[in-house]
């Protein structure tokens, strides 16, 4: 199974990578369109919306997704939609974490629009804003799911939310931490170049990486209780070794939309 998950993120990185660095901005856009559909089909179902009505959301989404790129000047709402779903991370979804409420569809499906939404919408507006940018803030979700899942398999022993993830532990959300400090501090240099000025000093970029791990964490565990409130162990069969599309984007939920706002996109 170890096997199958990497390949299976390898494939899905290489896929990326020629994407994100070949294709024009309209195709950015339209690839990113279709990424969204899956994943709100997997939401709609994890909330207890099957048949006809999950593709109406998925249909739904991804109109709402199109008019948001493609008409900016007509619905100037993303700034405004990054900050939305920036605070439901921060503020509303470690509650709802914290006190697990039985939560209705009518809840969750507009929950999955803002979330969902916003982290589609990010990963186009931080295309745009510059490879660069992107990919640091992308790398830091993939540093830390990976440092994550190694270190807890390999050191693991308190569990940090039995009753949502039993397999999560504090020594693998430690191991993941340190990974990314130690990503960005090698990086702070390098980043400094690259975007002159953008940080507001040196020592910031460090911090910015931590803060969005740890709300990288957080998107996991809400995804997480999403399953667990379901029944099921993954969110979809899409992906083999990974299961859907949302259990391999759950820690870029909270991430792109905090970090697109933060720099201003």
């Amino acid at each position: 199974m170890l096997a199958v998950r990497i390949a299976t993120a390898a494939a899905l990185l290489a896929g990326f990578l020629v994407a994100f660095f070949l294709s024009s901005p309209l195709v950015w856009m339209l690839l990113c369109m279709l990424s969204l559909v899956p994943a709100a089909l997997e939401w709609a179902r994890l909330s207890g919306v099957k048949g006809a009505a999950s593709f109406a959301f998925a249909a739904l989404l991804a109109l709402l997704f199109l008019a948001l790129r493609a008409f900016p000047a007509v619905l100037p709402w993303n700034r405004a939609l990054f900050a939305a779903a920036a605070l439901f991370w921060v503020f509303a979804a470690p509650v709802w974490l914290a006190r697990r409420p039985a939560v209705r569809a009518g809840l969750l499906l507009p929950v999955g629009a803002l979330v969902l939404l916003a982290a589609f919408a990010a990963l186009a507006a931080l295309r745009d804003a510059g490879s660069g940018l992107l990919l640091w803030i992308m790398a830091i979700a993939w540093v830390s799911d990976t440092a994550a899942f190694f270190c807890g398999r390999r050191y693991g022993r308190h569990k940090l939310a039995p009753s949502i993830s039993p397999a999560k532990t504090w020594e693998g959300v430690w191991g993941a931490l340190v990974a990314v400090l130690a990503y960005a501090v090698a990086l702070e240099f390098l980043v400094a170049r690259l975007f002159p000025g953008i940080y507001g000093g040196p020592a910031l970029f460090p911090v910015v990486a931590l803060a969005l791990a740890v709300l990288g964490i957080l998107g996991d565990l809400f995804e997480s209780q999403l399953k667990r409130r379901a029944g099921v162990k993954d969110s979809g069969r899409l992906l083999p070794g990974h299961g859907g599309v949302l259990d391999r984007i759950d820690a870029l939920l909270p991430v792109l939309p905090a970090a697109a706002w933060w720099f201003g996109q």
